[in-house]
């Protein structure tokens, strides 16, 4: 470049010459540099980790829900595809529509023209289903409505979004081939029910974080499994049988079911569902009533052979959905166990002689126990698409909501109000009030109170550690020494060995604790204060 002359004008356009502009040498030429608002960086971080924690409560581990908005339309990913339209407002909406995208408008409309009770049984779900929207849309005109499910809906939906889950989630080893033909087995009523069932497997294990591959049965080559499934905790891969029991038997025999699944030889550990279909779960004591028969024919049938030969492990969950005996009713909760056949350490009655042994099993089938956690836990069906909370997405409650790091206006004493950010906040549920602590721009921290609605309440025991929008460990009572552990490990698990020393010099053995490695001192402490708390616990009890 051409040297500006001292008295020639700035290059930059001031209008001044150079020596009095930028070459002035009392100015300091240096690359700007950035400061960071760390404490506003740390924010954003702690409102996505909140916001993906309670995404996986409503959707569990799959993939999430890839949904946008564009142009008046609603696009909504599916696997490689997307489907869009302008009138889904919520995920439910979609899912009403996915069925029928998947099932065509042929086959719907020619069920529709047959009588009803020759439908089927999508069909008449849909027919109970629009009679109660109408009755619903009648009463309340505002664009989303929120009621209770009802059977029909529930099973329509849930089958909407096990196949919503299949598809975004599964690898097709044979292309959609395999979907299309589960698709035309759920087309025919006599497949139906079974097809159906084999949906809420597979759905259960993608919400608890497997990867599943849909078997090519049509191979006569090999014995086949419903499904392949690999845990993405662990890496084990599991063979998985679905078996649907015919209704009205008038018993809850399922040694049949346990036949079938077990005599196929299979290449992986296998896991097999039966769903029991019978009306009920409870008796009227409010226990399970068909727990104690289903139990005792497993065990009675674990000392029997299977075709000559010794019949083959397996963890067996069973299940039971009354929902498809209620479709007008709203009262439908269902229920599952699980046993393992010839898994002596899981058992529902399985005992241990120490701690370790007892996390040493919780470790060995923590992939299904992570599947139990996705049944009982995961088992809500999504509302919106990002997993935001349905109350504040569609303005069901008329007030701002609370959210850490968000500036608020707090009255003092006085009355007079200032601009604060919300630090933190507790919940006393008994006095139904949230109180916060806020703090004003020069730095002082002062304390309020605000009341809640029922409605907020309600969602604060739905999301107790992601309420505020931070997550915020909720402090819950332990139901078992294992959960002791867990929230003692959490405590200590990366204390330095020499601190764990410290903490157990006075203990008889401490010279043999030196040798120890940081992780296994950790693994011992922790042991010990779980055997220290249930000691002081159960000398309370006999005073």
């Amino acid at each position: 470049m051409k040297k500006v002359g001292r008295n020639e004008p700035c290059p930059c356009g001031s209008g001044k010459k150079y020596k009095k502009c930028h070459g002035n040498s009392n100015l300091i030429e240096k690359e700007p540099t950035f400061i960071s608002d760390h404490k506003a960086i740390e924010n954003i971080l702690k409102h996505k980790e909140a916001e993906e924690l309670q995404r996986i409560q409503q959707q569990g581990k799959g993939r999430p829900i890839i949904s946008t908005i564009f142009k008046g339309y609603r696009f909504v990913a599916v696997g490689n595809r997307f489907h869009y339209s302008k009138s889904w407002k919520t995920f439910h909406d979609f899912l009403f529509d996915y069925i029928k995208i998947l099932f065509g408008k042929k086959w719907g409309e020619a069920e529709k023209n047959k009588d009803l009770e020759n439908r089927h049984p999508i069909l008449q779900w849909l027919h109970i289903i629009s009679t109660y929207k109408k009755d619903i849309l009648s009463k309340n005109k505002q664009e989303v409505i929120s009621s209770p499910m009802n059977g029909a809906t529930f099973a329509y939906l849930t089958l909407s979004y096990n196949l919503y889950l299949i598809a975004h989630n599964t690898h097709l080893v044979h292309g959609d081939r395999l979907h299309k033909r589960l698709i035309d087995r759920l087309k025919n009523i006599d497949s139906f029910y079974p097809a159906f069932y084999e949906t809420m497997v597979a759905s259960s294990f993608i919400k608890a974080g497997f990867q599943i591959e849909l078997e090519n049965e049509e191979d006569s080559a090999s014995n086949h499994a419903e499904f392949t499934a690999v845990s993405l905790k662990t890496q084990k891969i599991y063979s998985v049988e679905a078996k649907h029991r015919q209704g009205d038997k008038g018993h809850t025999g399922i040694g049949y079911q346990v036949y079938k699944a077990l005599k196929k030889d299979l290449k992986h550990e296998r896991v097999v569902f039966i769903n029991l279909n019978v009306a009920l779960n409870q008796d009227n004591s409010g226990k399970l009533g068909w727990l104690d028969d289903v139990i005792g024919e497993m065990r009675t049938l674990e000392n029997s052979e299977l075709d000559g030969k010794e019949a083959p492990q397996a963890y067996i969950f069973i299940t039971n959905h009354p929902f498809l005996y209620n479709l007008d009713s709203f009262i439908f909760p269902p229920a599952a166990v699980a046993e393992g056949f010839k898994i002596p350490d899981f058992k529902l009655d399985s005992t241990f002689l120490n701690l370790r042994d007892a996390l040493k099993s919780r470790d060995n089938h923590i992939d299904m126990l992570d599947i139990m956690k996705a049944m009982r836990e995961y088992d809500h069906i999504p509302e919106t698409f990002d997993g935001d909370i349905p109350e504040y997405a569609f303005d069901k409650i008329n007030k701002p909501r609370l959210i850490v790091g968000h500036k608020y206006l707090v009255p003092d004493r006085s009355g007079k109000e200032y601009e604060a950010i919300l630090k933190d906040a507790i919940v006393m549920e008994n006095e139904k009030k949230v109180y916060g602590i806020y703090q004003l721009d020069n730095g002082q921290q002062i304390m309020a109170a605000c009341p809640l609605f029922d409605k907020e309440l309600e969602v604060f025991k739905q999301y107790p550690d992601t309420f505020f929008g931070v997550y915020k460990k909720n402090s819950k009572e332990a139901k078992d020494p294992i959960d002791l552990f867990d929230f003692f490990h959490g405590v200590y698990r990366k204390s330095s060995k020499d601190k764990l020393l410290k903490f157990m010099e006075d203990h008889p053995d401490y010279e043999k604790l030196q040798k120890e490695s940081q992780e296994e001192l950790a693994f011992i402490y922790c042991e010990r204060l779980v055997y220290s708390l249930l000691s002081q616990n159960s000398k309370r009890s006999l005073k």
